[in-house]
Protein backbone atom coordinates (compact mmCIF):
# COMPACT_ATOMS: atom_id res chain seq x y z
CA UNK A 1 0.00 0.00 0.00
CA UNK A 2 1.07 3.25 -0.69
CA UNK A 3 1.63 5.94 2.88
CA UNK A 4 0.27 8.91 3.44
CA UNK A 5 -1.02 10.74 6.48
CA UNK A 6 -4.13 9.48 8.10
CA UNK A 7 -4.58 12.97 9.84
CA UNK A 8 -2.42 15.70 9.22
CA UNK A 9 -2.55 19.31 10.41
CA UNK A 10 -5.69 18.42 12.95
CA UNK A 11 -7.53 18.01 9.83
CA UNK A 12 -8.22 14.71 7.89
CA UNK A 13 -6.30 13.81 5.21
CA UNK A 14 -6.32 11.44 2.32
CA UNK A 15 -3.59 9.73 2.56
CA UNK A 16 -3.82 5.79 2.58
CA UNK A 17 -2.43 3.15 5.46
CA UNK A 18 0.59 2.45 5.67
CA UNK A 19 1.30 -1.83 4.56
CA UNK A 20 3.61 -3.80 6.98
CA UNK A 21 7.06 -2.75 5.24
CA UNK A 22 5.99 -0.03 2.87
CA UNK A 23 7.34 3.15 3.15
CA UNK A 24 5.69 6.04 5.60
CA UNK A 25 5.02 9.75 4.16
CA UNK A 26 7.99 12.33 4.01
CA UNK A 27 9.48 13.84 7.63
CA UNK A 28 12.71 14.03 8.87
CA UNK A 29 14.15 13.59 12.38
CA UNK A 30 17.45 14.27 14.24
CA UNK A 31 19.46 11.95 16.78
CA UNK A 32 23.23 11.04 17.54
CA UNK A 33 25.57 10.29 15.27
CA UNK A 34 23.97 10.96 12.68
CA UNK A 35 25.20 10.34 9.23
CA UNK A 36 25.92 14.25 7.26
CA UNK A 37 23.08 15.97 5.94
CA UNK A 38 20.55 14.59 8.45
CA UNK A 39 17.98 17.05 9.03
CA UNK A 40 16.09 18.20 11.89
CA UNK A 41 14.84 16.00 15.15
CA UNK A 42 11.19 14.32 14.77
CA UNK A 43 9.39 12.67 17.43
CA UNK A 44 7.26 9.45 16.28
CA UNK A 45 5.07 8.04 19.27
CA UNK A 46 3.43 5.22 19.34
CA UNK A 47 -0.27 6.53 19.71
CA UNK A 48 -3.18 4.09 20.63
CA UNK A 49 -5.97 6.53 21.27
CA UNK A 50 -5.67 5.27 24.62
CA UNK A 51 -5.40 7.63 28.27
CA UNK A 52 -1.63 6.90 28.37
CA UNK A 53 -0.66 7.49 24.96
CA UNK A 54 -2.75 10.51 24.89
CA UNK A 55 -0.86 12.12 28.07
CA UNK A 56 2.83 11.05 26.55
CA UNK A 57 1.40 13.27 23.03
CA UNK A 58 0.44 15.91 25.04
CA UNK A 59 4.19 15.57 26.97
CA UNK A 60 5.93 15.33 24.08
CA UNK A 61 4.51 18.44 22.62
CA UNK A 62 5.14 19.80 25.96
CA UNK A 63 8.67 19.27 25.93
CA UNK A 64 9.47 19.83 22.28
CA UNK A 65 7.40 22.66 21.35
CA UNK A 66 7.56 23.83 17.56
CA UNK A 67 9.35 19.91 16.42
CA UNK A 68 7.97 17.68 13.88
CA UNK A 69 6.17 15.20 15.74
CA UNK A 70 4.34 11.79 13.85
CA UNK A 71 2.06 9.56 15.53
CA UNK A 72 1.32 5.93 14.61
CA UNK A 73 -1.37 4.22 15.32
CA UNK A 74 -1.16 0.17 14.85
CA UNK A 75 -3.82 -2.25 13.59
CA UNK A 76 -3.23 -5.80 14.53
CA UNK A 77 -6.20 -7.77 14.74
CA UNK A 78 -7.29 -6.06 18.22
CA UNK A 79 -10.82 -6.29 19.43
CA UNK A 80 -11.15 -2.79 20.27
CA UNK A 81 -9.94 -1.34 16.89
CA UNK A 82 -12.68 1.27 17.84
CA UNK A 83 -9.53 2.79 19.26
CA UNK A 84 -8.60 4.22 15.63
CA UNK A 85 -11.38 7.23 15.64
CA UNK A 86 -10.02 8.37 19.49
CA UNK A 87 -6.69 8.21 17.93
CA UNK A 88 -7.55 10.32 14.98
CA UNK A 89 -8.84 12.87 17.44
CA UNK A 90 -6.17 13.34 19.51
CA UNK A 91 -3.92 13.70 16.51
CA UNK A 92 -6.35 16.55 15.58
CA UNK A 93 -6.16 17.91 18.49
CA UNK A 94 -2.79 18.08 18.95
CA UNK A 95 -2.26 18.71 15.22
CA UNK A 96 0.11 15.95 14.58
CA UNK A 97 0.92 14.13 11.64
CA UNK A 98 -0.60 10.59 12.54
CA UNK A 99 -0.12 7.58 10.19
CA UNK A 100 -2.06 4.26 9.97
CA UNK A 101 -0.10 1.62 9.82
CA UNK A 102 -2.17 -1.90 8.80
CA UNK A 103 0.01 -5.68 9.66
CA UNK A 104 -1.05 -9.18 9.82
CA UNK A 105 -3.41 -9.80 12.83
CA UNK A 106 -0.69 -11.50 15.92
CA UNK A 107 -2.53 -14.30 17.64
CA UNK A 108 -2.23 -15.52 20.92
CA UNK A 109 -3.88 -13.10 23.37
CA UNK A 110 -7.38 -12.16 24.22
CA UNK A 111 -6.88 -9.05 22.48
CA UNK A 112 -6.73 -10.63 19.65
CA UNK A 113 -7.76 -14.07 19.33
CA UNK A 114 -11.67 -13.98 19.08
CA UNK A 115 -12.19 -17.28 20.52
CA UNK A 116 -10.87 -16.00 23.59
CA UNK A 117 -12.59 -13.96 26.08
CA UNK A 118 -10.96 -11.13 27.84
CA UNK A 119 -11.46 -11.19 31.60
CA UNK A 120 -13.49 -9.34 33.33
CA UNK A 121 -14.08 -8.02 37.52
CA UNK A 122 -10.03 -8.97 38.24
CA UNK A 123 -8.63 -7.70 41.15
CA UNK A 124 -5.63 -5.91 39.84
CA UNK A 125 -4.12 -5.30 43.30
CA UNK A 126 -3.59 -9.08 43.25
CA UNK A 127 -2.82 -10.76 40.24
CA UNK A 128 -0.10 -12.04 39.18
CA UNK A 129 1.70 -13.79 35.86
CA UNK A 130 1.41 -12.42 32.23
CA UNK A 131 -2.13 -10.96 31.73
CA UNK A 132 -4.53 -12.75 29.28
CA UNK A 133 -4.38 -9.42 27.35
CA UNK A 134 -0.81 -9.53 26.71
CA UNK A 135 -0.06 -9.70 22.69
CA UNK A 136 3.15 -11.50 22.12
CA UNK A 137 6.01 -8.91 21.93
CA UNK A 138 3.68 -6.06 20.52
CA UNK A 139 5.88 -3.38 21.61
CA UNK A 140 8.50 -4.78 20.16
CA UNK A 141 7.20 -5.07 17.22
CA UNK A 142 5.76 -1.71 16.78
CA UNK A 143 9.46 0.10 17.52
CA UNK A 144 10.74 -2.17 15.00
CA UNK A 145 8.41 -1.02 12.25
CA UNK A 146 8.52 2.55 13.17
CA UNK A 147 12.11 2.43 13.26
CA UNK A 148 12.37 0.88 9.95
CA UNK A 149 10.02 3.15 8.36
CA UNK A 150 11.55 6.65 10.07
CA UNK A 151 15.23 5.22 9.25
CA UNK A 152 14.20 5.96 5.48
CA UNK A 153 14.31 9.73 6.54
CA UNK A 154 16.90 10.57 9.12
CA UNK A 155 17.52 10.14 12.86
CA UNK A 156 14.31 10.03 15.50
CA UNK A 157 13.28 9.25 18.71
CA UNK A 158 10.48 6.77 19.31
CA UNK A 159 8.07 7.60 22.16
CA UNK A 160 6.31 4.75 24.42
CA UNK A 161 3.40 5.80 26.84
CA UNK A 162 4.21 2.56 28.96
CA UNK A 163 4.41 2.48 32.18
CA UNK A 164 5.41 0.97 36.34
CA UNK A 165 1.44 -0.80 36.67
CA UNK A 166 2.16 -2.53 33.63
CA UNK A 167 5.74 -4.48 34.78
CA UNK A 168 3.90 -7.71 35.68
CA UNK A 169 1.44 -8.59 33.32
CA UNK A 170 3.15 -7.07 30.05
CA UNK A 171 6.95 -8.01 29.81
CA UNK A 172 7.35 -5.48 26.82
CA UNK A 173 6.71 -2.58 29.45
CA UNK A 174 9.49 -3.18 32.19
CA UNK A 175 12.19 -0.40 32.12
CA UNK A 176 14.73 -3.14 31.08
CA UNK A 177 12.76 -4.20 27.66
CA UNK A 178 12.59 -0.20 27.03
CA UNK A 179 16.51 -0.16 27.94
CA UNK A 180 17.32 -2.94 25.35
CA UNK A 181 15.08 -1.34 22.83
CA UNK A 182 16.71 1.72 22.88
CA UNK A 183 19.91 0.16 22.54
CA UNK A 184 18.98 -2.28 19.43
CA UNK A 185 17.50 0.75 18.00
CA UNK A 186 20.22 2.40 18.15
CA UNK A 187 22.77 0.21 16.91
CA UNK A 188 20.23 -1.45 14.28
CA UNK A 189 19.79 1.99 12.28
CA UNK A 190 21.50 4.05 9.94
CA UNK A 191 20.46 7.68 11.81
CA UNK A 192 20.80 5.96 15.60
CA UNK A 193 17.58 6.50 16.36
CA UNK A 194 16.66 6.58 20.08
CA UNK A 195 13.54 4.98 22.02
CA UNK A 196 12.16 6.91 25.39
CA UNK A 197 9.13 6.22 27.71
CA UNK A 198 9.24 9.23 29.85
CA UNK A 199 6.79 7.17 32.37
CA UNK A 200 8.39 4.07 32.23
CA UNK A 201 8.38 4.23 36.47
CA UNK A 202 5.29 6.56 36.77
CA UNK A 203 1.91 4.71 38.41
CA UNK A 204 -1.18 5.38 36.11
CA UNK A 205 -2.28 8.02 39.14
CA UNK A 206 0.34 9.99 38.44
CA UNK A 207 -0.35 10.01 34.62
CA UNK A 208 -3.52 11.23 35.03
CA UNK A 209 -2.49 14.01 37.56
CA UNK A 210 0.05 15.21 35.30
CA UNK A 211 -2.58 15.03 32.48
CA UNK A 212 -5.14 16.53 34.40
CA UNK A 213 -2.68 19.47 35.58
CA UNK A 214 -2.23 19.87 31.66
CA UNK A 215 -5.53 19.53 30.18
CA UNK A 216 -5.15 16.31 28.35
CA UNK A 217 -8.49 15.97 26.28
CA UNK A 218 -9.23 12.56 28.29
CA UNK A 219 -12.93 13.00 26.89
CA UNK A 220 -11.24 12.03 23.40
CA UNK A 221 -9.71 8.71 24.42
CA UNK A 222 -10.72 5.22 24.23
CA UNK A 223 -8.97 2.33 26.51
CA UNK A 224 -11.78 -0.52 26.74
CA UNK A 225 -10.42 -3.67 25.49
CA UNK A 226 -14.15 -5.18 24.84
CA UNK A 227 -14.30 -1.96 22.37
CA UNK A 228 -17.59 -0.94 23.89
CA UNK A 229 -18.73 2.65 23.98
CA UNK A 230 -20.09 3.29 26.39
CA UNK A 231 -16.95 1.73 27.95
CA UNK A 232 -17.47 -1.98 29.51
CA UNK A 233 -16.21 -0.62 33.30
CA UNK A 234 -15.14 -4.22 34.32
CA UNK A 235 -12.26 -5.24 31.59
CA UNK A 236 -8.75 -4.99 33.39
CA UNK A 237 -7.89 -1.73 31.30
CA UNK A 238 -11.05 0.20 32.39
CA UNK A 239 -10.37 -1.09 35.91
CA UNK A 240 -6.77 0.20 35.52
CA UNK A 241 -8.53 3.52 34.29
CA UNK A 242 -11.03 4.40 36.97
CA UNK A 243 -8.94 3.43 40.17
CA UNK A 244 -6.42 5.88 38.29
CA UNK A 245 -8.81 8.77 38.05
CA UNK A 246 -10.19 7.62 41.50
CA UNK A 247 -6.40 7.85 42.94
CA UNK A 248 -6.12 11.18 41.80
CA UNK A 249 -9.16 12.96 42.90
CA UNK A 250 -10.81 13.25 39.50
CA UNK A 251 -13.84 11.91 37.81
CA UNK A 252 -13.16 10.15 34.60
CA UNK A 253 -14.82 12.23 31.48
CA UNK A 254 -15.76 9.31 29.37
CA UNK A 255 -18.92 7.34 29.39
CA UNK A 256 -19.33 3.51 31.27
CA UNK A 257 -21.77 1.20 30.91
Amino acid sequence: MSGGPVESGGTPGGGDSIGAGAAAGAGAAAGADAPAGASAVAHCLLLSGGLDSTTLAAWVKDQHPGETIKAYTFLYGQKHAVELEAARNVAAHYRMEHYLVELPPIKGSALTDAGTALPEGRDLETVTGVAPSYVPARNLLFLAQMASLQDAFGPAVLWLGVHHDDYTGYPDCRPEFVAAADEAVRLGTQYGLRVRAPFVDWSKAQIVRWGLEHRVPYELTHSCYQGLSPACGVCDTCQGRLAAFAAAGATDPIPYR
